[in-house]
């Protein structure tokens, strides 16, 4: 029988059948001890473990060459900028992820909080509550140009949402689906700045990788309109966050949509937390439809690596 930590908390909550399915066929699922766990104690706990599937919590060396007898680390989800990609496959060990598992969930959130912060949704809600009857103006999407960074699954179906909006759209992408993108009226620009320097709102759907670590900085924050929005539901990475509290502040840009940060949980003395802004606790994927999804493919991923020896489908294959 093999043996896999979970340490992620949503893994097959919305179809626990799946936990039984798979011990039927020889692997067995084991909740961690705790939620959010550090590097520590992950290793702690993993040393007797076959597989991992995870959340966002921090799989490094330390964790990696504690499981002496791991063979698979899977994210329960898309991103993988916190595992150790370079260490796990020096341990011989595969990592495996969902890729556009999550596409519909981001996306609809991506236009959700975009919503919220240019009518300011949240802050009126909460006046409500406090007894209070005061309005904010906010701005309108429909006709305006949306800048967005990354044009893969995510981007793609953020683009079929916005179309109700009649909005053009520019779009910058290392390696763009460029038919598509002509198929959809999307313009691609070779040069980010473009996008920094014309558009009304700005959407991060990017990867976190060291090419697009901090490219909304203080730079980039200079050249945006003084009504620019920027909307964040990939990486916390992504932006540097000091600019653009600062940026916000200074009332330099108009307003910002968080649904990922730097340092998670968000600590409570963080600056964002002073600003007048939408912040959400990065639950992109949390649909009830993407979690079920999401759980039958690592379901799929961990047969595939654990029983039949087959690892194509891991990112280091």
């Amino acid at each position: 029988m093999y043996k896999v930590l979970v340490t992620s908390k949503s893994f097959a909550k919305y179809n626990p059948e799946v936990i039984g399915e798979l011990k039927e066929k020889g692997i067995q699922l084991v909740r961690a001890s705790k939620s959010n766990m550090t590097d520590e104690e992950i290793a702690k706990e993993i040393v007797d473990y076959d597989g991992l599937v995870c959340g966002i919590d921090p799989i490094n060396e330390k964790v990696i060459s504690a499981g002496k007898k791991l063979r698979v680390i899977h994210m329960n989800g898309t991103g993988v900028d916190h595992i150790d990609i370079e260490a796990a496959t020096r341990h011989h060990v595969y990592v495996g992820n969902c890729p556009g598992a999550n596409a519909v969930a981001v996306a609809e959130l991506n236009l959700g909080i975009l919503l919220a912060e240019a009518r300011k949704i949240v802050k009126h809600s909460n006046l409500i509550e406090e007894g209070k009857w005061e309005r904010e103006t906010g701005v309108e999407l429909t006709g305006k140009t949306m800048g967005i960074l990354g044009i893969g699954a995510i981007g793609k179906h953020f683009v079929e949402l916005l179309k109700g909006f009649h909005m053009k759209v520019l779009a910058y992408d290392v390696k763009p689906d460029v038919e598509w993108c002509r198929e959809n009226n999307v313009e691609l620009v070779s040069d980010t700045k473009e996008i920094f320097k014309t558009c009304d709102f700005i959407s991060l759907n990017l990867p976190l990788v060291e090419s697009t670590k901090y490219v909304i900085n203080k730079d980039s924050l200079k050249l945006m309109k003084k009504d620019a929005i920027i909307v964040n539901t990939a990486r916390g990475g992504l932006i540097e966050t000091d600019n653009l509290v600062e940026a916000l502040k200074n009332h330099e840009i108009r307003g910002a949509a968080l649904d990922a940060f730097e340092h998670e949980p968000l600590p409570d003395d963080d600056s964002l937390r002073t600003l007048d802004i939408t912040l959400t606790p990065h639950i992109g994927a949390s649909s009830v439809e993407t979690m079920k999804n999401v759980t039958c493919i690592i379901a799929r991923h961990l047969e595939e690596v654990l029983l039949q020896g087959n690892a194509t489908n891991m990112i280091n294959y």
